[in-house]
Formats: C-alpha cells, structure tokens, sequence
C-alpha cells in the first residue's frame, strides 16, 4: 500500500511530466537534491525503481514507475477536488447565518428585519429555527445557531445578550367575558376565573407566572396548559378563561375585535426581547446583530 504524501506525489509527476529531476526542481522551486530525495523515499517505500535512469537521456518510467504515476494522478486530482470543495464550503458558511427565534417574535418581529438584511446582503444565506425559548437557547448554546431571540425577564445565564426592545403584556379575554366591560380590572376580579398559561416547567410560565405575582395575582387556577399562543387565542375565543399574552401576538386580534385587553388597576410588567449569542461571532451574524440594534 502506497502512504505517500500528496507532496511527494506531486514532486514525482512533476519529474515525469517534465522530464527531468532539474526541471521539476526549477518548477517546484526547491533544490534538485530535493526532488531526488523524494523519489528516492517512494522508491524505497515500494522495493523497485521508478525510472530507468540513463546518463545524458530523460529518466524514463519503469512499469512500476507508470503504477505509480497513475495513482498519484488520480490522488491528486480528488485532493485538488476535495481543496475546492472545502473552499466553496468555507464561502458558503461565510455567507449563512443560522437564527433561531421564539415563535412569537419569529411571527412578528423577524420578518421586517430579515427582509431589510436580505436587501442589504443579497449573497447572505440566511436560516431561520423556530421553537420555544428552551429550544432557543439550546440551539444557540450547542452553536447551531449564530444568535437567538427570545423573550426575557433579565439576562441569560452563560451567554452574552443584548436587550433589542421591551415588550408589552396584555391581559386578554374574549369580549363577551363577564371583566371585558369593566372600567378597571383588579387582581381579586383576575383570580376569580381560570387561567390558560403556557406549560408549567417552561421558563415562559414562569416569567409570566411572576409578572402576575407582581400585580397581586398569587393565586389563579390553571385550566389549562397550551404550547402555542394560537391555540390559546383560539380556546380564549370560546371561554370565559383569561391569558397573559404578549402584546405583539394578539395586536391583530385585539384591533379586529375578537379579542379584549383588560384594562387592570396595575400595568404588568414588560418583558425584554433579547438576542442571546456567543462568541467568537462570525461576520454575518456580527452584521444582523448590528441591524437588529438600530
């Protein structure tokens, strides 16, 4: 089996194609001692010459010498093909740009702003993954994703972060809920009907959990558990339950009318909308960090 080292394979079909020790020398621009040291290690490796060798004529290939000339052809062009592809690989990743995004802020306050970084970077290959906060933060731990934007009450352990906007709470019903009418909600009238939250082991409810310890509602019962904001609007549709939402996913429903914001006696909290990274950043998630912050 021949080991030889793509070099010392190029050194040799240098020698042939050339047709001579000298001229491969001046080629490769190294010594000629070189070049025959390198001819010299192959043919020591295989046991036999390469070359029939006569003085004053061109080194001619053994039968042995063509064996190898052919298989250094062939080793060489899929180590050039393989260089290519890296390198075309290497282009593309300098081009992508992976982003993973809570499915409300993916909904609303990504579209716009990837639009915006397409125009302004139209070679950019850019990635979306949508899922839960806990998805988020695990894409963007394990660095399959560049940057990560989730909803927040403060900073993220073990990452850098960094605050883009805050963003609203509301309390919503449906308008034909028996608090919809009222001038001024207060957090006993809240506890006195059920609660559709988010699942409880997720860092969702437990943010909007003590955003409504924080206006006196410590003690609400849950009816029911929901994933996805749209099912909650769906279930609130047809219940006299309540939810604490954020503003940007029922704007659409509250302005149609399908949905109603209480107004409460104490405005909730806001929560931050962050984009949560490491570094070292690559070039183009530098860049769409920087549009995000403007």
């Amino acid at each position: 089996m021949i080991s030889a080292s793509p070099r010392r394979l190029a050194v040799f079909k240098n020698v042939v194609d050339l047709g001579g020790f000298s001229a491969a020398a001046i080629r490769l621009g190294i010594a000629q001692p070189s070049v025959g040291a390198h001819v010299k290690a192959l043919e020591s490796q295989l046991g036999q010459p390469l070359f029939q060798r006569h003085r004053g004529a061109k080194p001619r290939l053994t039968k042995a010498g063509e064996a190898v000339y052919a298989f250094a052809l062939d080793v060489l062009r899929r180590a050039e093909e393989t260089t290519n592809a890296l390198a075309d690989l290497k282009a593309v990743q300098a081009r992508e740009i992976t982003i993973a995004a809570h499915r409300d802020v993916a909904l609303t306050f990504l579209p716009e702003r990837l639009a915006v970084f397409a125009r302004q970077y139209p070679t950019a290959r850019i990635v979306t993954r949508i899922g839960t906060v806990e998805n988020v933060l695990a894409l963007v731990r394990a660095r399959t994703a560049h940057l990560g934007l989730v909803l927040s009450s403060g900073p993220v352990s073990g990452m850098q972060s960094k605050v883009l906007m805050h963003e609203p709470l509301d309390l919503v019903t449906s308008p034909r809920h028996p608090l919809a009418s009222k001038t001024v909600v207060t957090a006993r009238d809240l506890m006195a009907f059920p609660f559709i939250t988010g699942l409880r082991d997720s860092r969702y409810f437990h943010m909007v959990d003590s955003v409504l310890k924080h206006i006196g509602v410590t003690g609400y019962a849950v009816a029911m558990e929901l994933q996805e904001s749209s099912a909650v609007k769906e279930v609130l549709r047809h219940s006299e339950a309540i939810a604490c939402l954020p503003d940007c996913t029922v704007r659409d429903e509250i302005k149609a009318g399908t949905l109603t914001v209480l107004r409460l006696a104490v405005e909730p909290e806001r929560l931050e909308l962050r984009c949560v990274y490491r570094t070292p950043l690559v070039d183009m998630a530098r860049k769409f960090l920087r549009q995000l912050s403007l």
